[in-house]
């Protein structure tokens, strides 16, 4: 036997307690508006490991990019610097040249020689910091590569106010 009856269109609609969550127009768009970052957090890590700031620029971050290879080319400079000092420090070790000028009496005025043992440990020590410090600076730009990927699309409302009692900076979050 089939019942057929007339039923508002009210009663037709899907019970709310079994129909899936539906979104609201507004909700739907804001979903669409998301959009992915131009890196992953992880390749974001690891460019930036490899290359300090390159990452940054990619997530349009140019200044902390420029901060990144300023650091690195300033310690790559130095790095070759103290190479140098450690090559010349191991080169004058056996220089025998201990006599530096005469006296008016004609007595020898030695000196001794300042390229010691002592000084290529120094000379050592100093490439090992610059080393350390590339190592730093590699490490830190591809943690704040990986930072910034996740909140890249984060929008920035800081400001900075000089008041009489000093700076004021303040951040305003909203949703």
């Amino acid at each position: 036997m089939v019942l057929v009856a007339a039923a508002p269109v009210a009663a037709q609609r899907a019970d709310s307690a079994r129909a899936g969550v539906r979104r609201s127009a507004a909700d739907s768009t804001r979903a669409a508006q998301i959009v992915k970052p131009p890196l992953s957090p992880r390749r974001a890590f690891l460019y930036s490991l490899a290359l300090p700031g390159y990452s940054q620029s990619v997530l349009s971050r140019p200044t902390a990019g420029a901060l990144f290879v300023l650091t690195e080319s300033i310690a790559l400079v130095m790095l070759r610097e103290s190479a140098a000092e450690l090559h010349e420090a191991r080169r004058f070790r056996t220089d025998s040249l201990v006599v530096i000028g005469y006296e008016p009496a004609g007595t020898p005025i030695t000196q001794v020689s300042a390229f010691n043992d002592k000084l290529i440990n120094v000379r050592r020590g100093h490439m090992e910091d610059w080393i350390a410090f590339l190592i730093a600076n590699h490490l830190f730009a591809a943690a704040d590569a990986y930072v910034a990927a996740h909140l890249w699309d984060l929008p920035t409302q800081i400001s900075v106010e000089s008041r009489p009692g000093g700076a004021v900076l303040a951040a305003r979050i909203s949703r």
